[in-house]
């Protein structure tokens, strides 16, 4: 069982492709949980704005846990620029004939 991401591709002419596309695969997997902690910790601890004004008398507060979800659209980006190159090397390794 060989646990880093896209074991199952083979390649002859890609292989730094295929480096690059788990590098940044582990990397999103470790962003995962970076955004995760930084997102819990805005909600527990990060600052909070001003309280707003709304109707009949309440106010609400805000919290800043933004950039926890601003990391995750970045794993999510990730994941998708692995996925591609994955495909694109698996495409490679099929038209080749290669096995």
């Amino acid at each position: 069982m060989k646990l880093y991401p896209f074991s199952n591709i083979k390649t002859n002419h890609l292989g730094l492709l295929l480096f690059a596309a788990r590098l940044i695969a582990i990397c999103g997997c470790l962003a995962i949980v970076v955004s995760l902690l930084s997102a819990g910790y805005g909600f527990f601890f990060g600052k909070t704005t001003e309280p707003m004004q709304l109707e009949h008398g309440l106010m609400i507060l805000g919290a800043d846990h933004s950039p926890g979800f601003y990391a995750f659209a970045g794993v999510t980006f990730s994941f998708v620029v692995s996925g591609i190159l994955a495909a694109l090397i698996s495409m490679e390794n099929k038209f080749t004939g290669n096995s």
